[in-house]
């Protein structure tokens, strides 16, 4: 079976120093590192689990930034924007309970992104429609005489 992995360049090039230095593939090399957490790694709740299935299910199932805040409120849970943190490009949403609203863990953790919802959704958060080129305005037919 073919594992597609996203992950920034540096830990890509650090994981690949770290293969050759032990004298593995890196498949090799990702594999053991791979086992050798899974071995240290603490039982997860069947109720935690349950919850990240349910999360995972309502991102999945969702078409557009409102219905996922439905499902989300369904669950108890409701996305949210932090403030403007002084960076480049858009910091990642929150995760928050519903209806208390408090913070609980970033949407990267659930394994998707702001930017993954955007294109899934064609929007951004929370609704406002994505900037598209202005299509190519028809030319008149003195414009193709000249």
């Amino acid at each position: 079976m073919n594992l597609t992995l996203r992950m920034p360049l540096k830990l890509l090039n650090k994981a690949n120093r770290a293969a050759r230095a032990a004298d593995q593939t890196l498949a090799e090399f990702l594999r053991q590192a791979i086992l050798s957490q899974l071995s240290e790694a603490p039982r997860v709740p069947p109720a935690v689990v349950d919850k990240r299935r349910a999360l995972a299910k309502a991102i999945e199932d969702s078409v557009t930034w409102p219905g996922l805040q439905a499902r989300l409120r369904k669950l108890g849970y409701v996305l949210r924007a932090p403030g403007d943190n002084g960076r480049t490009g858009q910091p990642p949403l929150i995760l928050s309970s519903w209806p208390e609203e408090k913070p609980l863990v970033p949407l990267t953790r659930l394994g998707v992104s702001r930017e993954d919802l955007t294109i899934k959704f064609a929007s951004h958060f929370p609704g406002k429609p994505m900037e598209r080129r202005p299509a190519e305005a028809p030319r008149s037919p003195q414009q193709h005489a000249a």
